[in-house]
């Protein structure tokens, strides 16, 4: 069964990285289906939004760069109090690493999809758990058989929660779970400097709750974000 996971309401995009300390997240301040003018901002306070139009027709505003996701929920959090109730975070790193892009399509590209391929594995985990599920070897053992056929390559952990629970809780298990991962690679005779991990919390608003009427509909859709993606890459 082909396995996806696909951003929300927290829409992603690739930039490279610019001079100094990389600024790896945005503020969305809120997205609509047509566009609204600024003073519906300004009015609030809000100056300095950005507007962008994705590949789907969606309106995005964007606010302000960040070094860091604390720094980036500081300001998420302030919007969120201003009355922009789907005020979210987007991490640039995440779709830099999965895409491997070097060129910034931030205004172009909208929000990249990540599908499963013959480089890209997930690993699901239960509500609040980091144990890695049996049913789940088997994608760590295809990755494990990569990395044994080309030693020129390495592999990306990435750690991810859905929105339940705390910010900091949801970065911990995130990092369980990446870790947990990397150990089974490890225990099987993987170098260590050979896996990458990168963990990103919670990769969906918990304000999707209002948009959705059926709490299993919600469910469903909490559990795509319960897990580790495995991005393999070969060395030129």
């Amino acid at each position: 069964m082909l396995r996806t996971i696909i951003p929300l309401i927290c829409a992603v995009w690739c930039c490279a990285a610019s001079a100094g300390l990389a600024q790896n997240f945005r503020v969305q301040v809120a997205a609509f289906t047509d566009s609204v003018p600024s003073s519906y901002f300004t009015d609030k306070g809000i100056n300095g939004v950005i507007a962008s139009v994705d590949e789907t027709g969606m309106y995005r505003y964007i606010f302000g760069s960040y070094p860091t996701y604390i720094d980036a929920e500081k300001v998420q959090q302030q919007l969120i109090a201003k009355g922009f109730t789907y005020a979210s975070i987007i991490d640039l790193e995440a779709q830099r690493l999965l895409t491997d892009l070097s060129f910034c399509n931030y205004f172009k590209g909208g929000p990249i999809p990540i599908t499963e391929n013959d480089s890209i594995r997930f690993i699901y985990f239960g509500l609040g758990q980091s144990a890695l599920p049996e049913t789940e070897k088997a994608d760590l053992d295809y990755m494990l058989k990569k990395l044994n056929g080309k030693a020129k390559s390495d592999l990306r952990i990435l750690g991810y929660t859905d929105a339940v629970g705390s910010g900091k809780a949801n970065l911990e298990l995130a990092t369980a779970r990446a870790r947990v991962a990397r150990n089974y690679l490890i225990d099987r005779g993987v170098e260590p400097d050979r896996m990458l991990l990168r963990v990103f919390g919670e990769a969906v608003s918990g304000n999707i709750e209002e948009d959705i009427e059926q709490q299993s509909e919600l469910e469903e859709i909490r559990k795509l974000y319960r897990c580790v993606v495995l991005v393999w890459r070969e060395a030129p």
